[in-house]
């Protein structure tokens, strides 16, 4: 699994993204813009609270039902709700949310996972099968023996590396699509 540090920094990107569409910006400043992006890149991860809570373990329920796009399309619509209650937020809001929600599950798909099932339900409820893709292209966090170790130190420094070119070449397929699209019409 990915870093909070790495889901932050996806966020981080994914807003750079959105930062400058004067539309996104009339809706909301920037540093709220950002906390909202930090926010939910790291929100699948609120199983490692709620697994404490009910069974008193951290790692009970990680990567499972909060890792799901299924539940992660149905949690931005609410936020994006409560949102829009708060703040008259454009309706492509929702689709930079669910983005940054995305985000974290692919992460998590792409990093290195040393417990068994590896992986995440990315499918549920429809299979509570365990999925990843079949090449890591980051390290992954590892608890035995704590958290501070050598080991994840790397995984972090590796993330540091691989998000920001990840997320230069996905902004670069953008905006060739986008000028594809543009030379079409």
């Amino acid at each position: 699994m990915a870093s909070p540090i790495g889901h932050s920094l996806a966020g981080y990107f994914i807003f750079l993204g959105v930062c400058k569409n004067p539309r996104f910006l009339q809706a909301c400043s920037s540093k709220k813009l950002i906390i909202t992006a930090i926010i939910i890149a790291n929100l699948p991860d609120i199983d490692f609270i709620l697994g404490y809570l009910f069974y008193n373990d951290f790692s009970a329920i990680h990567r499972q039902f909060t890792h799901s796009f299924f539940v992660g399309f149905f949690v931005c619509i609410i936020i994006y709700f409560f949102l829009r209650v708060y703040n008259k937020i454009p309706y492509y809001f929702l689709v930079w949310l669910l983005g940054l929600y995305f985000s974290h599950i692919l992460l998590d798909m792409l990093a290195y996972d040393a417990n068994f099932p590896t992986g995440v339900q990315c499918f549920f409820p429809f299979t509570s099968h365990y999925f990843a893709f079949p090449i890591s292209i980051l390290g992954g966090l590892t608890f035995t023996g704590g958290i501070i170790q050598l080991s994840n130190f790397l995984t972090v420094l590796q993330e540091m590396f691989v998000i920001p070119l990840l997320s230069l070449i996905v902004l670069f397929l953008f905006k060739n699509i986008r000028k594809h699209e543009k030379s079409k019409n």
